[in-house]
């Protein structure tokens, strides 16, 4: 047996806070909610690294780094939780960072791989966030996006033992395959 719910307004952020605390990751992407399963090990341990990088290259910046489950309300009906947010402290309140951020993270998973590098491009970047990066723990790498206009360009892509060094937004320098196990 099936129940049809029908809501006759844009879902945000409440709505978010209302959903069970049942170990899923859920957001809500073009006013439906998603549910994500718990990361895997992979996941985590790249989501730790970057976390490491991020916060050591930022160190001295008027910039905050959060990872997920941490909610980006963009808008009524948008209201995603990147794995990673890099953002100054005046974006965030208590409950969810309610400004564009500088950088947002998504690391590949089996049950997000096609979200992550379609529909979250197109969010992110109608959400205004500067930047957006692309990692993949499985075949090592990190894409790097920049906001240019309405849409996203792609900056670099490294794979394993290559090196991605770069001044903006802050200087950092990741190494894909030392975010693996």
């Amino acid at each position: 047996m099936t129940v049809d719910v029908v809501i006759d307004r844009e879902l945000d952020l409440e709505d978010l806070y209302s959903l069970p605390d049942d170990g899923n990751r859920y957001e809500i992407l073009d006013g439906a909610v998603v549910m994500t399963p718990p990361p895997n090990t992979a996941h985590q341990n790249v989501a730790a690294e970057l976390t490491a990088i991020l916060r050591d290259a930022t160190r001295g910046r008027r910039l905050k780094v959060f990872f997920a489950p941490f909610a980006w309300r963009i808008g009524p009906g948008q209201v995603p939780e990147p794995d990673l947010v890099v953002a100054p402290p005046e974006a965030f309140t208590a409950r969810a960072l309610e400004r564009p951020p500088l950088l947002v993270v998504e690391i590949l998973s089996p049950s997000g791989r096609g979200r992550d590098l379609f529909e979250k491009r197109r969010i992110y970047a109608e959400g205004r966030a500067a930047w957006y990066w692309i990692a993949d723990p499985v075949q090592p790498s990190l894409t790097v996006l920049r906001l240019a206009g309405a849409a996203y360009e792609d900056q670099a892509h490294v794979i394993a033992d290559e090196v991605y060094e770069a001044r903006e937004p802050f200087p950092v320098r990741v190494v894909p395959s030392a975010l693996t196990f």
